[in-house]
């Protein structure tokens, strides 16, 4: 019956109201038979929870991407739904008797609430920041939470060592795993948002070395030598070519391999390193999971490219300070003629209090070149465009449009090389599909255009 609810409901959702269906259907079959979620723990053989801020779903694709060429039936909720109706969505959507792999991506409220019915083999963190704060509380909070609900667990621990609060899990003395990237060309002795500048062990205050992103980087206590643990695996030199990232990666018997990412961000090291370090300890081959890695292709608005006849439409979520942060960092070192559309709602899942974009620095906007224009959109498209003017943004170059239809509409319309779209959570698939539809629409144009090239060039013989 469960089943039978949560199939009916993802059909009228699909067929009738055109939705993507990731999360009501298994609403649906958790109030008929609030136990499913056991039954898809029975029917993993093996299974991966990634929980922490940012970078989930990114690793959750990238992890599942590396194991369906390696196993036959693995099981994802690959959509960024990630509580527990999520889940049960994703097993409602491919349901089988058995599957060799669980890969799954929770939310941090989630994290308890999941693993009472559902045991991880393996638990992945990828870092903690602060992110919707009228729904999470602080960071301390959630570190808290899921730190209580490890306890029990029989896991093993794959954890950010960069990040001071996802290391501090070593305290609970299980197997631990630790991946991280070395300081390299884009580090900085600075950061703007630092996160958690204390000592987690003594609440001392943290010495860097240097910052990667965020706390992220090579950190040690002066008091207690709380510091960053030995990497087990590790992104060792990046560099930026041809709008990709080129990676050096280290594995923990000393091997290196040399990794091509197309999407940009110094946090998809944090990512790529994750998901390797993952497949890795599961003993698949590095020069194998590496050649998966290179071949990805994004298709969930995280850096996801489209392809119009005379430029690339780019699509960057952002939905806390230190994703803003690092989306502009990205885009200032793509020196090509660019407009922007800034996309800000505040709908419960972006989290109501959109405070969050006066902590991100927004004054990077300053090293952004060749801009064009710059459009603001979504509910609270005057308090981007705000903040934008306080981070010196010149007024002349912006636009006020909340009707994202039409926003998106004005910014395609620009003679520009590139387009980057920066969507808040809710806005990122809706912001999508325009794009899509335009996009369909373009290749008609093109196609009925190339028709009459060929009917002039006929007509002309």
């Amino acid at each position: 019956m469960a089943v039978a609810g949560g199939k009916l409901a993802s059909f009228v959702l699909q067929k009738i109201l055109k939705s993507s269906a990731s999360a009501m259907p298994g609403k649906v079959s958790m109030t008929i038979y609030p136990d499913i979620l056991k039954v898809v723990n029975e029917r993993c053989q093996n299974k991966i929870i990634i929980t922490g801020t940012n970078g989930k779903t990114t690793t959750n694709n990238l992890l599942t991407h590396i194991l369906t060429k390696e196993y036959p039936s693995v099981l994802s909720n690959l959509r960024g739904a990630n509580m527990p109706q999520g889940l049960v969505s994703a097993f409602l959507h491919h349901r089988e008797k058995y599957y060799d792999w669980g890969v799954f991506e929770v939310d941090e409220g989630s994290f308890k609430r999941v693993t009472t019915d559902l045991k991880p083999d393996y638990v992945l963190v990828t870092n903690f920041f602060r992110d919707q704060l009228d729904r999470y509380g602080e960071i301390e909070k959630a570190f808290q939470d899921i730190l209580e609900s490890l306890e029990p667990l029989d896991a093993t621990l794959i954890l950010n060592a960069d990040d001071p609060l996802v290391s501090n899990f070593r305290k609970l003395h299980k197997r631990n795993i630790y991946y991280g990237v070395a300081r390299n060309q884009y580090s900085t002795l600075q950061q703007g948002i630092v996160e958690s500048r204390f000592c987690p062990a003594c609440s001392s205050y943290l010495e860097y070395d240097y910052y990667n992103y965020g706390q992220l980087g090579g950190y040690q206590c002066p008091d207690c030598g709380f510091s960053n643990p030995s990497h087990d695996y590790q992104i060792t030199d990046i560099d930026y070519q041809d709008h990709q990232y080129h990676y050096q990666f280290k594995d923990k018997n000393q091997e290196v391999e040399d990794i091509t990412f197309a999407y940009e961000g110094i946090y998809n090291a944090y990512n790529c390193c994750a998901a390797l370090s993952t497949a890795l300890e599961m003993g698949l081959p590095l020069e194998r999971v590496a050649r998966s890695i290179e071949e990805f292709e994004y298709h969930l608005g995280r850096m996801e490219n489209f392809q119009f006849p005379e430029k690339i439409v780019k699509i960057a979520l952002v939905k806390n300070p230190i994703g803003l942060s690092e989306t502009i960092s990205s885009v200032s070192l793509d020196e090509r003629k660019k407009s922007m559309l800034f996309v800000l709602n505040d709908n419960p899942a972006d989290g109501r209090d959109v405070s969050w974009i006066w902590d991100a620095e927004v004054e990077k906007m300053g090293n952004v070149k060749n801009i064009n224009k710059i459009y603001c959109s979504g509910r609270r498209a005057e308090d981007i465009a705000l903040r934008l003017k306080y981070a010196r943004v010149p007024v002349e170059l912006m636009e006020v449009d909340d009707d994202m239809d039409s926003a998106i509409g004005k910014v395609l319309n620009e003679e520009v090389e590139i387009v980057y779209l920066l969507p808040t959570y809710t806005a990122v698939f809706q912001a999508r599909e325009l794009v899509l539809a335009r996009l369909e629409g373009s290749g008609k144009k093109m196609s009925h255009f190339r028709e009459y090239l060929k009917n002039l060039k006929f007509s002309r013989r």
